[in-house]
């Protein structure tokens, strides 16, 4: 699904039909100043719910091979921009101990892979959006939706939205797998 189209279903929700229309329409499009004022703010809404739920709520995960000097791995190093380092592994599959600090992660073994979670890449509108962990174009319109109102200054409206999207995500944050208990133990 395209970065435009998501805008386009976030447009329903903020009463901006004329701009959903415009968004839906293959081939050049041209906006108003004022349209094009809205769109530009849309999208940066729409990188900002992005990030926010990466950061947040549904981290966005990687693993990379690394290759490790004086045990020392700086953050600039890895491809993508770190947020949380979640495992180091060995050559064998085994789990490293490490030390992270603000700009690099002293790893304490020899090390392969970093796993590690990251902010995403800031999208335009003709970009493709995959979704993963369940979620859906209705919730990045929800975030949408709410960062839009709040840009604006209609504190009640983006209040309404962003508990619509807190809501949706924790929803799919939450556990789905089997629940064991532990046994009964008779005394």
């Amino acid at each position: 699904m395209k970065v435009k189209e998501i805008i386009a279903y976030a447009c329903g929700f903020i009463g901006e039909k004329e701009i959903a229309e415009k968004l839906n329409q293959s081939g050049t499009v041209s906006y108003s100043d004022k349209e094009q004022e809205k769109v530009d703010t849309l999208l940066r809404c729409f990188n900002f719910v992005n990030e926010e739920i990466a950061s947040d709520y549904l981290p966005y995960l990687t693993t990379e091979e690394i290759d490790v000097k004086n045990s020392i791995l700086n953050f600039s190093d890895l491809s993508k921009t770190l947020i949380s380092v979640y495992a180091i592994k060995g050559s064998f599959g085994c789990n490293v101990r490490f030390r992270e600090f603000p700009e690099y992660v002293e790893i304490l073994g020899k090390a392969k892979s970093i796993t590690y979670s990251f902010l995403p890449d800031k999208k335009d509108l003709e970009d493709e959006f995959v979704f993963f962990n369940g979620l859906s174009a209705r919730i990045f319109a929800y975030g949408i939706a709410s960062e839009y109102f709040l840009v604006d200054g209609l504190s009640e409206d983006a209040e309404i939205w962003e508990e619509r999207f807190k809501e949706s995500l924790f929803v799919l944050s939450r556990k789905k797998s089997e629940i064991k208990l532990p046994k009964r133990k008779w005394f």
